[in-house]
């Protein structure tokens, strides 16, 4: 955890929001009609018998939404009830501290896209993960895109990681006591100047290409800007790159007071960082990073070295056969790869291979 953060400018972050906007266009969309969502903000500001503040703090929250330039329910907080309840006030704590950030976003795509649903996405999407990481017991984390969105954090963030988790800490405490929209306010912005602009922008970046499934945000990584420099961080303390740890990982488990995190690998992740941390011996080749996260290599030496033995009572087993054949036909990598190769059971490999030694291609003109 010694590592620096990893800086990511205005400029970066803005062409990176762009990006994952523009390829996520669907999910910004609103899905209520304006006047349902009026319908709902005009409920919850109607007086409650003894909770003067819920109504007070409806208002304002509507009047924030109509200077979005999005009227109603802009972060839709009220789609479970027509109250304001303690992780909408989270939600909405949070949306106040990383909603500047999204200003300085291309105005082209701020006028083909709601920012103000994005923000409601963002912010929602990263409560539920944050809310995982700063549990008071702390639970591992094997869900996949929680997993990989915490992974992919402490990479970027190196040792600013629990001075993120500590400032969310607060704002997780905090925020239910709110009364005001001018309290939440305080506790957002100052959660901001806490973590500082360049964190604001990691979390904003990571939490974005997060939402959606846990191999979508691992295909978006590599084009994250600063990836390869994380990448560069997590490797030299794991012996692996930042995407091969959160792809190769079964559980994180981390200790926000003990400020200790701890990546449980996969056996095929464990023996890739044996090999590459091992004193004495070269750290193998990570291969050619392919579209869909899988790794290839052109040759099977090349796979072996960087991947190792199977695991005890195993063999790597080829789905399409490593023939002088199809190496000619497909080429090394379309066969020396993480989604071709798989570790078989020893005695099932040898029957698969024997099964297809048997066979025999004839054509009309051959005699056998």
């Amino acid at each position: 955890m010694d590592f620096a953060p990893v800086q990511v400018s205005d400029a970066e972050f803005s062409a990176a929001m762009t990006t994952l906007w523009i390829n996520m266009p669907l999910r910004v969309a609103a899905s209520r009609p304006p006047l349902y969502v009026g319908r709902r903000l005009a409920l919850a500001s109607a007086p409650l018998s003894g909770e003067a503040w819920q109504s007070d703090l409806a208002r304002n929250y509507g009047h924030f939404c109509e200077r979005c330039g999005t009227p109603g329910d802009c972060l839709t907080l009220f789609e479970d009830g027509p109250r304001i309840r303690d992780d909408d006030k989270r939600s909405l704590a949070l949306a106040l501290a990383v909603g500047p950030a999204l200003e300085g976003v291309s105005a082209e795509v701020r006028a083909m896209l709601d920012p103000t649903r994005m923000l409601a996405m963002l912010s929602m999407s990263i409560t539920v993960y944050m809310a995982l990481l700063v549990a008071p017991v702390p639970e591992p984390i094997t869900k996949g895109a929680a997993l990989v969105f915490s992974a992919a954090l402490w990479g970027y963030l190196g040792y600013e990681f629990f001075d993120l988790l500590r400032a969310y800490a607060r704002l997780y405490e905090d925020a239910p006591r709110a009364s005001t929209f001018a309290e939440l306010r305080e506790i957002g912005e100052r959660f901001g100047r806490v973590i500082g602009p360049n964190s604001v922008r990691i979390l904003v970046i990571v939490g974005t290409a997060a939402i959606g499934e846990t191999v979508a945000l691992a295909s978006k990584a590599p084009k994250l800007p600063g990836f390869a420099q994380a990448s560069e961080r997590v490797a030299a303390h794991t012996g692996l790159g930042l995407l091969e740890t959160v792809t190769g990982a079964e559980r994180l488990i981390v200790s926000v007071p003990e400020r200790t995190i701890r990546v449980v690998l996969a056996p095929h992740a464990v023996a890739m960082a044996a090999r590459g941390v091992a004193a004495g011996s070269p750290a193998p080749t990570r291969g050619k990073l392919l579209p869909n996260g899988h790794r290839a290599w052109g040759s099977f030496g090349g796979f072996k070295s960087a991947m190792g033995k199977a695991g005890p009572g195993k063999e790597w087993h080829h789905i399409v056969e490593k023939t002088p054949g199809n190496a000619k036909r497909f080429g090394g990598e379309a066969l020396h790869n993480t989604e071709n190769v798989i570790a078989l059971d020893k005695v099932l490999h040898d029957k698969v291979s024997a099964f297809y030694s048997r066979i025999r291609f004839s054509s009309p003109n051959r005699q056998d």
